[in-house]
């Protein structure tokens, strides 16, 4: 029964997060009068479709809830009589496509900040800054001189504002021989100590352990707490997952700490009893994910199609569609390959 409620739960948040990323490219292309033949939740066969009488487009959903698509004509087919010439996407002003490309982008944005909103409004603003609560006695953190109340305000001269940016630097990022530690104590001035974690295996992945403990969130309440709540949850998790992605290419966060869907479930399942705040959170962080990864510029991704969208802007010149095409092609299979990895990972992590 776990089991299904799980699923369920994702199934429910990553629906929505595509969903909306989908409905943001169809709406642009709707309002800026591109011709779109299906709008598709979910991929492979067919369960449902309906088609509204006098509308072109067919609103499918199918069998597998992951993914999705936006059926528009991007390119002129001279076979298809039907679609007129200034319906097709690529006979669109520069300002036209680059609309219709960003929008999935922009929406999964819009989502984030009103799941921040709505749980600032019911639960509040939570304030957690990186102020140590308890350093455990003989630790590392203890030996080397930190005390209750110092406020971590950069590790290895990397600056700590959020509680994510502490955990991006001591648990996601590869493991270091030491980490300088700079705190601003409670009189006002500021030390460093340089402390070597204790390395500890946990569930088969060596974890670092420093003997500090960090203060709990407080919650402020009301309209206004949850209106900046919405944009400051939004901006700190973008920030953070920028950070992330730019360390997976430099190598200091290895693709190992990746998760797909697999990853996902295992950790709603783990999350799920905490309630609503914990789930409207992970939904947004998951959103902003999505976001931030499609802005990727390379093949597949929307960041792909908008950076030679640009290029053909400044060169005036299209690009060879057998380029283009093989591009995506490479750019679609280590997209399959990553995929298998993570999920191959994903399950091992789950068995062991």
């Amino acid at each position: 029964m776990n089991f299904i409620i799980t699923l369920l739960i994702l199934i429910l948040i990553l629906g929505l997060i595509i969903a909306i990323h989908e409905f943001g490219h169809f709406i642009a292309a709707k309002k800026s009068g591109v011709y779109v033949d299906e709008f598709s939740l979910g991929m492979g066969p067919v369960l449902i479709k309906y088609k509204p009488k006098k509308s072109e487009t067919t609103y499918s959903l199918r069998a597998f809830p992951i993914g999705g698509f936006v059926a528009m004509a991007e390119k002129e087919d001279p076979n298809n009589k039907k679609i007129k010439k200034e319906r097709v996407l690529e006979n669109k002003s520069f300002l036209h496509k680059f609309i219709v490309l960003i929008n999935g982008i922009f929406f999964n944005c819009l989502l984030a900040i009103l799941l921040f909103f709505i749980s600032g409004l019911i639960f509040g603003r939570p304030v957690q800054d990186p102020i140590i609560k308890s350093v455990s006695e003989n630790t590392p953190a203890y030996f080397a001189g930190l005390e209750t109340g110092d406020k971590i305000i950069k590790i290895n001269n990397t600056t700590v504002e959020t509680w994510d940016d502490f955990v991006l630097e001591v648990s996601a990022k590869k493991i270091k021989d030491n980490y300088v530690f700079t705190v601003l104590k409670s009189d006002g001035s500021t030390k460093t100590y340089d402390i070597v974690p204790e390395i500890k295996e946990i569930n088969g992945e060596e974890t670092r352990v420093f003997g500090i403990q960090i203060e709990g969130a407080t919650h402020k309440k009301g309209f206004t707490n949850a209106i900046k709540y919405a944009f400051e949850g939004f901006w700190d998790n973008t920030i953070t997952i920028f950070k992330i992605v730019g360390s997976l290419f430099t190598g200091e966060v290895s693709v190992n700490t990746l998760s797909g869907p697999v990853g996902i479930f295992s950790l709603i399942d783990s999350v799920r009893s905490q309630g609503l705040e914990v789930l409207l959170y992970l939904t947004a962080y998951l959103s902003i994910n999505v976001a931030v990864i499609n802005l990727v510029p390379i093949p597949v991704f929307d960041g792909g199609r908008i950076l030679l969208l640009i290029i053909e802007k400044i060169t005036k010149k299209k690009c060879n569609e057998n380029v283009e095409y093989i591009i995506n092609i490479i750019g679609f299979a280590l997209m399959i390959i990553l995929m298998i990895y993570v999920t191959y990972n994903d399950i091992f992590r789950l068995v062991k």
